[in-house]
């Protein structure tokens, strides 16, 4: 096995079951990769505001932090955060047309504000969980959503609806942005340009880091960029099909029973010692 310089992760339905906190069990092993001079990052879909206050609620110092789906990437080394690419007003209104067709709640975090169409369960739980200190903005009209651009939008469905959305998006003429499933029941647009595997290759080669030592994790479609651009791709037992098929190796556990744990413990740890 080639030394191991990186370990770097999604964390809801991979690291952490979605709106949980990091089991005892897994922030052992967090700490037994840095202590054995292995790096360990974030890669979310989460702002890299929000995932800061991961951070410290789980007490875990990370090398690298990517957000927004590759927007923007906080370099823990070198201590600076960038934010790389947005969402232009004119798709943003592409994608709430898009949408039209099927019930969803549009959400868009935009200045610190999280616009949403209406304040369901899961906009709550999601802002109760990073401890957001500004409550979600209830539009009067969708126009609000496409006034300035914004990193990404995204859009709780019903399950059942997302293999019509995932078709009616490859069907549409979409130019300069691009969409995926990062949940069974939430579908997400940003700039083309993002990419969580982008991002990754950016901070390998700021560091010298072979990328081939670099080990991801992840369970859905707009993780695939990153198990591909890592020596080596791993997907959740519980993650989508194609990521699935993208991936090198998929943990024996799924979310629910530890399964990112579970893997680092029998795959990584076991044989470094």
């Amino acid at each position: 096995m080639k030394p191991i310089q990186l370990v770097i992760c999604d964390i809801d339905n991979t690291l952490v079951p979605k709106h949980h906190n990091v089991s005892a069990r897994t922030h052992t092993c967090i700490s037994q990769l840095k202590k054995k001079g292995i790096g360990f990052g974030l890669a979310s879909g989460r702002s890299i505001d929000q995932l800061h206050i991961l951070e410290e609620m789980w007490n875990i110092q990370c090398e690298i932090l990517i957000g927004l789906n590759g927007s923007e990437i906080y370099d823990g080394i070198a201590g600076t955060t960038e934010t790389l690419y947005s969402m232009e007003p004119e798709w943003i209104r592409q994608c709430l047309e898009i949408m039209a067709p099927f019930p969803c709640n549009p959400t868009l975090g935009r200045n610190g504000v999280a616009y949403v169409r209406s304040l369901d369960q899961n906009v709550s739980s999601s802002a109760a969980f990073v401890k957001n200190k500004v409550l979600p903005h209830v539009v009067k009209d969708d126009s609000e959503f496409w006034q300035q651009p914004a990193a990404k939008i995204g859009f709780r469905v019903r399950a059942e609806d997302m293999e019509a959305i995932e078709k009616r998006v490859a069907e549409y003429p979409m130019s300069g942005f691009v969409g995926f499933k990062t949940e069974n029941t939430m579908f997400e647009f940003c700039n083309a340009k993002a990419s969580k595997g982008a991002l990754l290759l950016k901070f390998c080669q700021n560091h010298h880091i072979d990328t081939e030592s670099v080990w991801a994790f992840g369970d859905m479609t707009n993780d695939i960029s990153i198990l591909q651009a890592a020596g080596v791709g791993v997907c959740m037992l519980n993650g989508s099909e194609d990521t699935k098929a993208a991936a090198d190796l998929i943990t024996e556990k799924s979310v629910e029973d530890e399964g990112w744990a579970d893997f680092v413990e029998k795959h990584i740890l076991a044989k470094l010692d």
